[in-house]
């Protein structure tokens, strides 16, 4: 029982180990450009202004797609997109951030959304008089089926953040 305990406790730290690191956050060097399976990301970053012993940074994020499609489908299809956790597609996390006036210490940035149109049928109401008149009335509804992020598109989006005075903002980002 005991080796049986040990190989099996040997393996889950083999493969657990690899797997969190595998997932993890990547921090990023700023005007460098890392590559995270297919995806380059990268950013830069711009001194707004200083206040109260902060200095106000607006950090711009790119991410471009240089392998191949990726493409996310919900299994149900909704009317409008939630951005929520789930559909996030990369997650920055700006490590040494204050977040104090209205600054972000953490971000997400979102693919486009596949977009389908539907046929509907809805019943008139009241019901037509003439029995060979259609009773439906046919409309054509928007639905997003999922998200889609295509070979050599690109995706940027700018956050403001505000650091102790005469640090240089450190990002992290997570890929899913």
């Amino acid at each position: 029982m005991k080796k049986f305990f040990i190989s099996y406790l040997f393996i889950f730290l083999v493969f657990g180990t690899g797997i969190s690191n595998a997932q993890g956050y990547v921090e990023l060097q700023e005007g460098k450009t890392t590559n995270i399976n297919g995806i380059d990301a990268s950013y830069l970053t711009m001194k707004r202004k200083e206040k109260k012993g902060e200095d106000f940074y607006r950090i711009t994020v790119t991410l471009t797609n240089v392998g191949g499609d990726m493409i996310r489908v919900f299994p149900v299809a909704v009317p409008n997109l939630i951005r929520n956790e789930k559909n996030a597609f990369a997650h920055f996390r700006f490590i040494n951030a204050t977040g104090r006036g209205l600054s972000s210490t953490n971000g997400k940035v979102y693919a486009e959304p596949i977009r389908i149109k539907v046929p509907i049928s809805v019943k008139k109401c009241p019901p037509p008089k003439d029995p060979k008149e259609d009773p439906y009335e046919h409309f054509m509804r928007n639905y997003v089926a999922g998200m889609q992020f295509l070979n050599g598109q690109t995706i940027t989006k700018s956050f403001n953040i505000r650091v102790e005075e005469d640090v240089v903002p450190k990002v992290q980002v997570l890929m899913e």
